[in-house]
C-alpha cells in the first residue's frame, strides 16, 4: 500500500509549483494524476493568497468572515449568479 504525503501549498513558491506542473505535463501526466491535481490546488492557493495580501487591509471583519465561510463550504460557482 502506498501513501502520498500532503504538501502545504505555502511550502513552495508559485514558480516552483508552475515548474513542477510543466515538468509533469511534459512527461505525459494527465489532468487526473494526483500530482497534477496537487499542482492545480497549490496554484489556486497562491492566486487567492496574492489577492488576499493586497485586499486584506480593506476588508471589514464581517466580510473576512463571510469569505472564510465561502472557502469552508464551496459551492458550484455556475449555480449562483453574482453581481458586483
Amino acid at each position: 500500500m502506498s501513501t502520498t504525503a500532503v504538501i502545504s501549498p505555502a511550502s513552495r513558491p508559485p514558480a516552483s509549483w508552475q515548474s513542477r506542473f510543466a515538468a509533469l505535463k511534459s512527461r505525459g501526466a494527465t489532468d487526473d494524476d494526483p500530482r497534477i491535481v496537487e499542482c492545480h490546488a497549490a496554484l489556486a492557493y497562491w492566486r487567492c493568497r496574492r489577492v488576499i495580501d493586497v485586499e486584506v487591509g480593506h476588508l471589514t471583519p464581517a466580510d473576512a468572515d463571510a469569505l472564510a465561510e465561502l472557502l469552508r463550504t464551496p459551492t458550484d460557482s455556475r449555480s449562483k449568479a453574482t453581481t458586483t
